[in-house]
């Protein structure tokens, strides 16, 4: 499916560089990856910009060759590639010029350290007198010393991708004039079809979004977030003008994005322009109206820069109405300010497996790795999400399960089958000390017994529940003789293998 993006939506991705017009208008640059195609904007591209001086090839040892340097502005290539998913390892991206004149780049030079330096498209170069240079969209290299040699072009690119003249290393021939397709493992065949930008210009995801809480900062595209648990439901708000705006909403909830802090915390919203905004945390999480998401979609299309990329608001099933002043838009980051109390689970096993609370929290946020159970106690019923207990078992029955690098990961071949069917005890222990056990046969592969973080779709309350809680189901039914309670204060799992 082919759509278009306005590369302003990837300001969140580009950070502490300069911000400078374009002047240009209608420039596009086409990018494909595989069977997705996104034609992107570049006259309202956030810039980077940099000096470089190239050189040609040498054929007198009295002469280096350097060509004059320059000042370039434009978008980095990476950033580009985000719409469409970057590159992976091994992969190469062929930047194509509209006479078909065309280079390729390595995966190590867009997303490594070389000697090539920050890879863009430059749009202007600062230096020129006006209507002096017409090579938009420019591929440019901008090493950190502001040279690029042959010798520096050989090491990055090797031999067989690096460009020659009269059979000798040449950067100059690695500028490619008026690139029209940035194609991933181009194959040479016909390339696509590029169509005017206009008023129908349909945006796809950009932009990212950094949480901040102590010493923890995570980093999410649009791509990371649509895998979290995502939120659509209608939402109106009230502008400057005293107009009403309705409109329907696609996001993550503020409370997944959180985790679980106190209401009192206070929450710093940071824009792409610079504006803040303080929020109190109870006031996010409260649900007696709403939920407050963090949108990416208005209306079923991913919004522009401004309000986009990303944008608070208050969506439910009545419609909530909220007023315009609090609605931050263009987010790029949010701060927990205040004390942020760290915890983890410790399971204990064949080996020893530690969960930092940020492991946690962001595993819990993905529904792909969370169950939901209904629990009835004392007259009262509530729905409890959480990881099943069995899938966290697996990571210390052997040896054999996710490293740590990896932070909440499944796969059903991870848990011992045999082991399990053989018989051992799961503890699960409260921060006083107090337990309860249960038998591996009986939660083997059953998504039904839990370690919950949230309750009714809100973090547990630390203060009652602890921040884990171990419970199962109201349909789990037990052997006769066999009882088994909740765990509030969860601390650890000590699974007991013989």
């Amino acid at each position: 499916m082919k759509s278009k993006v306005g590369l302003a939506v990837l300001l969140g991705l580009i950070v502490g560089l300069s911000m400078i017009a374009l002047a240009e208008t209608g420039l596009t640059v086409l990018v494909q990856k595989g069977t997705q195609v996104v034609e992107v904007d570049l006259t309202t591209a956030p810039a980077v910009t940099g000096t470089v001086a190239y050189q040609g090839p040498v054929f007198n040892a009295d002469s280096e060759n350097w060509k004059e340097a320059h000042t370039y502005s434009g978008a980095l290539i990476r950033d580009l590639l985000s719409a469409v998913g970057g590159m992976s390892e091994g992969d190469t991206l062929s930047a194509i010029a509209t006479d078909n004149y065309c280079k390729e780049i390595p995966y190590e030079v867009l997303y490594g350290t070389t000697l090539a330096g920050e890879a863009i498209l430059a749009l202007t170069m600062v230096d020129a007198a006006e209507g002096e240079w017409e090579d938009a969209a420019l591929l440019v290299f901008l090493p950190d010393d502001e040279r690029f040699s042959n010798d520096d072009m050989l090491s990055s690119f090797g031999e067989n991708l690096s460009h020659y003249y009269s059979g000798r290393p040449s950067t100059t021939g690695m500028m490619v004039k008026d690139v029209a397709y940035l194609i991933v493992n181009y194959d040479g065949g016909a390339l696509p079809e590029r169509t005017p930008v206009g008023e129908n210009t349909v945006l796809t995801p950009g932009g990212s979004l950094t949480v901040v809480a102590g010493e923890r900062s995570t980093s999410y595209t649009i791509a990371n977030l649509e895998a979290l648990d995502v939120v659509t439901a209608q939402g109106t708000f009230t502008n400057t003008l005293g107009v009403d705006y309705q409109a329907t909403y696609t996001g993550v909830s503020i409370s997944t994005l959180l985790g679980n802090v106190a209401s009192d915390t206070t929450i710093l919203i940071t824009a792409a322009d610079g504006y803040s905004m303080n929020y109190e945390a109870g006031m996010l999480l409260d649900r007696s109206e709403g939920t407050w998401i963090l949108a990416y979609k208005e209306n079923g299309s991913y919004m522009p820069y401004d309000p986009g990329p990303l944008r608070i608001v208050l969506v439910g099933e009545d419609n909530p109405h909220f007023e315009g002043a609090i609605s931050a838009k263009m987010v790029t980051r949010i701060d927990i300010l205040g004390t942020y109390e760290d915890y983890s689970l410790l399971i204990n096993g064949a080996i020893t497996r530690v969960f930092s609370r940020a492991e946690l929290e962001s595993g819990v946020g993905c529904p792909c790795h969370t169950s939901t159970v209904t629990v009835t106690s004392k007259g009262e019923t509530h729905t409890y999400t959480g990881f099943p207990l069995w899938r966290l078992v697996a990571y210390v029955d052997d040896d054999s399960a996710p490293g740590p690098e990896q932070g909440i990961h499944y796969d059903d071949e991870d848990f011992n089958d045999a082991l399990a069917s053989s018989g051992y005890t799961i503890t699960l222990v409260a921060e006083d000390g107090y337990t309860q056990s249960v038998f591996s046969q009986l939660v083997a592969h059953d998504d039904r017994f839990i370690v919950a973080f949230k309750r009714d779709g809100l973090f547990l309350d630390p203060a009652n529940n602890g921040y884990m809680r171990f419970v199962y189901d109201d349909s789990v039914l037990f052997p006769a003789g066999m009882s088994l309670r909740s765990v509030k204060f969860l601390s650890s799992i000590e699974v007991g293998l013989q």
